[in-house]
């Protein structure tokens, strides 16, 4: 994603981490290999995984009310 895009979300994501890798294009595993698996390898180290109930997962798939408690706002659903 272009630069600009990623310091927007990543403004718009508390807590979020974002690493450039400059003239990398959509290939940053080829231009720098060996920084692209540490960052990746860090990241699996030090983050839990998300643990969501069947239920939770039901309930985005279908529709998720922004103001509902999953905190992800997806498409709203229809009025129809």
């Amino acid at each position: 994603m272009p630069v600009g895009h990623g310091r927007l979300a990543h403004a718009a994501m508390p807590g979020s981490r974002l690493e450039i890798f400059h003239d990398a294009g959509h290939f940053p595993f080829h231009s720098e290999p060996a920084r692209f698996v540490a960052l990746v390898e860090e990241f699996l180290a030090g983050t839990a995984p998300a643990r969501w109930s069947p239920e939770q997962w039901r309930q985005l798939l279908r529709w998720a009310d922004p103001s509902s408690q999953l905190g992800c706002p997806v498409h709203e659903r229809s009025a129809t």
